[in-house]
């Protein structure tokens, strides 16, 4: 993994811009039966687009990094969108290409927003 993609993924971890809870709005929560990651994600949808997003939870730092990531990217957009998302999206926002059982922690938090009705 390159320097630079590494640092970007400890920075998410250590400092994660979307971490914390809504006073309202929709939750769902995933766990990651392989390595324990644990995931709830916070939404506001307003006409169908995401408004607002955050997230708690513990895990790896390649899960809690990519659902930071993914909580920036997911904002402003139609939900109807989100849900067409792939985890490749995510892994290319952070740069790296990740081995079968990280793309599991990776895609965690896209799996939680996928849940969302």
């Amino acid at each position: 993994m390159d320097d630079l993609y590494r640092e970007i993924i400890l920075d998410h971890y250590k400092n994660p811009e979307n971490m914390g809870k809504l006073d309202s709005g929709i939750e769902v929560e995933e766990i990651n039966l392989l390595c324990g990651d644990k995931i709830k994600i916070g939404v506001r949808i307003k006409k169908g687009v995401i408004s607002e997003a955050k997230f708690t939870g513990g895990g790896c730092a390649i899960s809690m990094a990519a659902v930071d990531i993914l909580l920036s990217m997911v904002k402003g957009k139609k939900l109807s969108e989100v849900k067409k998302m792939s985890g490749k999206e995510i892994e290319k926002k952070m740069g790296v290409k990740l081995t079968p059982n990280r793309k599991k922690c990776a895609y965690l938090g896209l799996e939680v927003l996928k849940k969302i009705k």
